[in-house]
C-alpha cells in the first residue's frame, strides 16, 4: 500500500496533515530529515508510516517511558507490531529482548537514549534490520533545550553502525538555540528540512490574575461547553479540584502518575467517550494522547516554561474548531514558581553529600565501583543518612545525564505489615462488608506467616486484586493501623544502581556541577522568559510565543488578553461571569447591569447577541435580560 492507503487503513484519515506527507516522502527518499511540527501536527505518523512500507523496523529514540507505552499499546491497538526495551528486573533480559526486536517482525522499535551506552546493546543491535532512526522530542539534545538529556548526544554513535540507514530528528518546539544544536549534534546539516509555523489560528491564549481560581474556573466551565483539561502541579490538587467542580454539576476525573494502569485506562476511555467531560491533570497528562475536541485548556498552576505552556495549550482544538485557554495566576504564583523550580535542582553540597553517602552505603572505596551494580532500599538508605526521598532522585537524575551512575526504579513498591491481633479476631472482622475487611481477607489469603510475622507486600499486586487505588489502600491502611489491627511501614521503592565510573570525590563530580551550574542559568533565563510573557499586557500573546521560538509575526492575533487584540466593545470574562451570576439571580435591563458594573451599555452589544443565539440569556416583555441555559 502506498502512503495515503495506509493512512486511511490505519489511522482512518483521507488526507495528511500539513508537511506530513513531504516529510514521509523524504524519508522513503532515504534523506535525513529534520521536521519542526507545532504540538498536534502529527509528528509520530512521520515515521510510522515509513516504517510499515520499508523492510525491517523504525529505531525510535524517545526520552520517556509513559510515552513509549502509550505509543506502543496505541499501536498495537490499530494492529500495528512494536514494542520498547523494558529495564524492569522482571522483564525478559534486554539480549532476550535484542533478539525479539531482530527477529520478530516488527514494524516500530522504541528505547531510550540511555540504552545507546551499552557496548553490548549496541554490538547486538548492529545486526538489527532497522529502516529508520528516528529521534523524538530531538530538542533533549541541547543544553538550551527544556528537557536536555546528554544521552541524546549518544545517538551519533548508533548512526555510524547504520551510515546508510534515514535519520528523522522531530520536535514541536525550540528555540533558535536549540534548532541549531540539532541539526550540528546530530550531523543533520544536509538533511531535508521541513518547518511548520507555530500559529494555531484557532486557539485564544489568555492570561486571567485572580485571587479564587476554584470559583474562576467553575466559571470558565459554565460559560464554555466541552471538554477541558485542567493542569494543576501536584496530585493532591488534582483530587481536591475535582470533587470542588463535580459538587458544581460538572463531570470531572483526575489522572496523575500514581493511579493504576486499569486507573488510568478507563478514566482516558471516559474521557473519550465523553461520559466525564473535563480531566484534571498534572502536567505529564497528554503525551500521546490525540482527543481531537478539547475545546479549553486551563492552568491553575504555572508552567515551567514557555516551551511546557505552548506545548500543554497545544492539545486544544486539535479538530481545528475554536478553543480557549487560559493560565490563572496572581503575584504569590510566581514566587513560588522560582523556588519550585530551584527546588528541583540540588545544590553542590547535597550533589557531594549524597553521592559520598551512595559510596558508603555500598562500601566502595576510593579508585573501585567502576561497573559494579547495586539495588538499594530507599526508605533504609533516606533514614540512614538523613535525606529524602526527592533529593536523592534529583541527583540520581543529573549523576546519570553525566554518565555516573545509571539507574533505574523498580515498578514494585512495597508495604511491610505486621498483624497485632489473634486470628480469632481477625476473622471476625472480615465478615465486614467494606475496603479494611476485603484488604484484611486478602492478607489472610495470600500471606501464611501474616499473624506471626512481619510480610512484604506489594502495593501494586493488592491495587490490582481488590481494584483500589494506591491512595485508597493507603488509607485504609492507616485506618486499620489506627484501629490497632495492623502495624506496617511506609511503602519503599528499589532503586537499582550501576556506577560507571571509578570512585574519585574530587574529580568525579565535576562533569555534574558543571552541568548543575548551566541548567541554573537556562532555568533563570526561561523563568525569566515567562514572568515577562504572563506580565506584558500591552503585546497580542500569541505574537509573544512566536518571538521567543524565532518566529516571525505579522498582525495580532485579535482574540487574546493583551491590551492589543482587545476591540473598543470587549469584556473581560469577569464582567462576563458577573453579568451572567446577576441574570441568574434575576432579569436585568442593560441599564440596570450599567449601573451596578460600570461599563459602557454599547460593549453589551455582541455580548448579548452572542448569549441570545447560544440560548444562554432570553429577553423578557419588559425588554429585560434572565438566564435560561441549564
Amino acid at each position: 500500500m502506498n502512503k495515503e492507503a495506509l493512512l486511511k487503513t490505519y489511522w482512518g484519515f483521507d488526507s495528511f496533515k500539513s508537511l506530513q506527507g513531504q516529510i514521509i516522502d523524504s524519508v522513503l527518499a532515504n534523506k535525513d530529515t529534520l521536521a519542526f511540527l507545532p504540538t498536534g501536527g502529527g509528528k509520530s505518523i512521520c515515521y510510522q508510516i515509513p516504517a510499515l512500507i520499508k523492510h525491517g523496523f523504525a529505531l525510535v529514540i524517545s526520552p520517556l517511558i509513559a510515552l513509549m507505552e502509550d505509543q506502543v499499546n496505541g499501536l498495537r491497538e490499530i494492529g500495528i507490531k512494536s514494542m520498547y526495551f523494558q529495564s524492569d528486573p522482571k522483564a525478559i533480559s534486554i539480549s532476550q529482548q535484542l533478539d525479539n526486536a531482530i527477529n520478530g517482525n516488527y514494524k516500530v522499535v522504541f528505547v531510550s537514549p540511555e540504552r545507546l551506552s551499552s557496548r553490548l546493546f549496541l554490538q547486538q543491535i548492529k545486526s538489527a534490520p532497522i529502516s529508520l532512526i528516528a529521534v523524538d522530542e530531538a530538542h533533549c539534545i541541547s543544553e538550551w533545550g527544556h528537557d536536555f538529556r546528554p544521552a541524546y548526544r549518544k545517538i551519533n554513535y548508533l548512526m555510524t553502525l547504520f551510515p546508510d540507514i534515514p535519520k528523522l530528528a522531530l520536535t514541536a518546539s525550540a528555540t533558535p538555540e536549540v534548532k541549531k544544536d540539532i541539526e550540528t549534534l546530530l550531523d543533520l546539516k544536509l538533511a531535508s528540512r521541513f518547518q511548520n509555523s507555530l500559529e494555531r489560528p484557532n486557539i485564544s491564549y489568555n492570561i486571567w490574575n485572580t485571587e479564587d481560581k476554584y470559583n474562576s474556573v467553575i466559571q470558565l466551565l459554565d460559560f464554555y461547553k466541552g471538554s477541558s483539561i485542567i493542569y494543576c502541579y501536584s496530585r493532591k490538587e488534582t483530587q481536591y479540584l475535582v470533587n470542588f467542580i463535580n459538587k458544581h454539576k460538572h463531570r470531572a476525573s483526575n489522572f496523575h502518575g500514581g493511579l493504576l494502569r486499569s486507573e488510568k485506562k478507563q478514566r482516558l476511555k471516559d474521557w473519550h467517550e465523553g461520559k466525564i467531560s473535563h480531566m484534571v491533570a498534572t502536567s505529564a497528562f497528554g503525551m500521546g494522547i490525540d482527543k481531537l475536541n478539547v475545546r479549553n485548556i486551563i492552568h491553575i498552576s504555572l508552567p515551567d516554561s514557555i516551551e511546557n505552556y505552548y506545548q500543554e495549550t497545544g492539545r486544544a482544538g486539535r479538530d481545528g474548531k475554536p478553543s480557549q485557554t487560559y493560565l490563572l495566576y496572581h503575584q504569590g504564583d510566581l514566587n513560588k514558581l522560582e523556588k519550585r523550580i530551584f527546588d528541583q535542582l540540588p545544590d553542590e553540597i547535597e550533589l557531594k553529600g549524597i553521592y559520598k553517602d551512595l559510596c558508603n552505603y555500598f562500601q566502595i572505596a576510593y579508585g573501585e565501583g567502576q561497573q559494579r551494580d547495586f539495588s538499594l532500599n530507599i526508605t533504609e538508605f533516606c533514614n540512614r543518612y538523613k535525606r529524602t526521598e526527592k533529593k536523592l532522585h534529583q541527583c540520581l537524575i543529573q549523576f546519570e545525564k553525566t554518565g555516573i551512575i545509571k539507574w533505574y526504579a523498580s515498578k514494585a513498591r512495597q508495604l511491610q505489615i505486621k498483624s497485632k491481633i489473634y486470628p480469632e479476631r481477625m476473622l471476625h472482622f472480615i465478615k465486614n462488608d467494606n475496603t479494611k475487611a476485603r484488604v484484611i481477607e486478602h492478607l489472610i489469603r495470600h500471606y501464611p506467616n501474616f499473624f506471626t510475622q512481619s510480610i512484604r507486600v506489594s502495593i501494586q499486586r493488592i491495587c490490582f486484586a481488590l481494584k483500589v487505588s494506591s491512595e485508597r489502600l493507603l488509607l485504609v491502611l492507616k485506618q486499620l493501623q489506627q484501629e490497632n489491627l495492623i502495624d506496617y511501614t511506609g511503602s519503599t521503592l528499589t532503586f537499582y544502581l550501576s556506577f560507571q565510573v571509578p570512585r574519585e570525590d574530587k574529580y568525579t563530580l565535576r562533569p555534574t556541577i558543571a552541568l548543575l551550574k548551566n541548567l541554573r542559568t537556562q532555568k533563570i533565563k526561561k523563568l525569566d522568559a515567562l514572568v515577562e510573557f504572563i506580565k506584558d499586557d500591552l503585546n497580542c500573546k500569541r505574537n509573544l510565543i512566536f518571538k521567543y521560538f524565532g518566529e516571525d509575526f505579522i498582525t495580532n492575533c485579535e482574540q487574546c488578553s493583551s491590551n492589543s487584540c482587545k476591540s473598543d466593545d470587549y469584556i473581560s470574562p469577569y464582567f462576563r461571569f458577573k453579568i451572567i451570576e446577576l441574570l441568574k439571580i434575576k432579569p436585568h435591563s442593560i441599564h440596570e447591569l450599567n449601573q451596578k458594573l460600570y461599563f459602557k451599555p454599547k460593549a453589551l452589544e455582541s455580548f448579548f447577541s452572542e448569549l441570545l443565539e447560544k440560548q444562554i440569556i432570553s429577553k423578557n416583555s419588559l425588554y429585560k435580560y434572565y438566564y435560561t441555559y441549564e
